[in-house]
């Protein structure tokens, strides 16, 4: 126990413990260890032990211990012995934390009463539950909650792998916190499993985290280690990205649609026929993005071909900005025309309809960006790619960098032979055949 490991010696301690009122009297001098006992002797106390132990536990659990006196009585205890007294008086101020002391006279013993919700839990001076015991060992052993370490001198928590209490965990923290400071760490990702939702309470009050964003799956949050630096690390996504889908058939007929809900619905603007729209999602590439919400809006099977154009705006989703790309497809496989099925839950109506009801549309306002996005679909559909110079392609290239994986580009030119190293070779090529030429 505590009372064994403190430095000065017990006859002073006592007398400070009878000033706390914590012992009846400082006695004058500590008594003497007992000599080993027979078996015998041992067998009749550990029977008496047990037999106090169970009587104290019942009285426990049967009533409240009041504080200085007051509500009802307890039942007598004996004096705590000096070891006792030293392990409350001295005790880690977790273990003290939320403790009321009740002395009831100095021929008692002081009572832990700890609350916790509405309800008290009495305790004696007795060591911590086996449950306890395992709690402060774990938080005793896990000095460091485990982690990785990224690129740019921060660490990543490990959330598979975070302790099984609240104490422990809080215990880890405090203890990885300081620990990554005197080794420089910069930021620290801390991500908390939604079913372990009680730890970020504790993670932020306690640790000084911040939240950074939130799935459905988890909450992100972050902490700036370094005090003579701003805070490097990359905030949570800026914007939402959405797509619009330009579709014509073979009759010149464009695809148009009413929502059921929303700005745009119909029951709130009548005969507003507008473009497929929808939210990309996270890890879809553009063209893919467009080519589903037209499939489950409509049913229509369609097939990238050119971005026509782009959006930028803020402040549109709880403070967001937005992305928007105007994409224009073509129907599948060569094919004329196709038949519509809507899908009701976001769908009022959906029809082919002829170009002008789209660019002279009652609801869009002159000269506004979605004036000039469909002037670029009419430009578009009366010209073609080619012709109107309108629209980007895409292709996928390799990430680079010595690092697995591609990533879609999008430009006026989708082509391998538009390279910056390409360009050079054939130059250099171009330039070593004049040499030989004029030798």
């Amino acid at each position: 126990m505590i009372a064994r490991a403190l430095p000065f010696s017990a006859s002073i301690a006592s007398k400070t413990l009878a000033r706390r009122g914590l012992l009846a009297s400082a006695p004058s001098v500590v008594p003497r260890a007992p000599s080993p006992a027979s078996p015998a002797s041992r067998s009749r106390a550990s029977s008496s032990s047990s037999s106090s132990s169970s009587s104290s536990a019942t009285a426990a659990s049967s009533s409240f211990f009041p504080v200085a006196g007051r509500g009802r009585s307890t039942p007598p205890t004996p004096t705590p012995s000096l070891a006792r007294a030293f392990a409350f008086a001295f005790a880690p101020r977790a273990l003290r934390r939320g403790a009321r002391v009740a002395t009831l006279s100095s021929a008692r013993a002081p009572q832990i009463v700890a609350a916790r919700s509405s309800s008290f839990i009495a305790f004696q001076e007795t060591s911590p539950s086996e449950k306890d015991d395992d709690a402060m060992a774990a938080a005793a052993t896990q000095t460091t909650l485990a982690h990785s370490v990224d690129r740019y001198g921060g660490v990543i928590v490990d959330a598979d792998a975070l302790p099984d209490t609240a104490d422990a965990f809080a215990a880890a923290l405090a203890s990885s916190i300081a620990r990554w400071k005197a080794t420089g760490v910069r930021g620290v990702w801390l991500k908390i499993p939604a079913k372990r939702a009680e730890l970020v309470g504790v993670a932020v009050h306690d640790g000084g985290f911040e939240f950074h964003h939130a799935e459905k799956t988890h909450a992100m949050l972050t902490r700036w280690l370094p005090t003579d630096e701003d805070d490097l690390l990359p905030p949570n996504a800026s914007h939402q990205v959405g797509v619009g889908a330009f579709v014509t058939n073979g009759a010149g007929d464009v695809l148009l649609v009413q929502e059921r809900r929303g700005p745009a619905a119909a029951a709130s603007r009548p005969n507003f026929w507008k473009l497929p729209t929808g939210l990309v999602d996270c890890g879809e590439d553009i063209p893919s993005a467009a080519i589903r919400e037209v499939m489950e809006e409509t049913g229509v099977a369609v097939e990238f071909e050119a971005i026509l154009g782009i959006r930028h705006g803020h402040d549109v989703a709880f403070g967001k900005s937005d992305l928007f790309f105007l994409v224009a497809l073509k129907l599948a496989d060569g094919a004329e025309d196709a038949a519509i099925t809507i899908q009701e839950q976001e769908l009022a109506a959906a029809a082919w309809k002829p170009l002008r009801e789209m660019t002279h549309n009652p609801h869009i306002m002159p000269n506004s960006h979605m004036d000039h996005m469909y002037g670029l679909c009419a430009k578009y559909a009366r010209e073609g790619r080619l012709a109107s110079g309108i629209g980007m392609g895409w292709q996928s290239l390799p990430l680079g960098f010595n690092r697995d994986g591609t990533v879609v580009t999008y430009s006026n030119a989708p082509t391998r032979e538009v390279m910056g190293k390409g360009g050079e070779e054939e130059e250099e090529e171009e330039e070593t055949a004049a040499a030989e030429t004029a030798t």
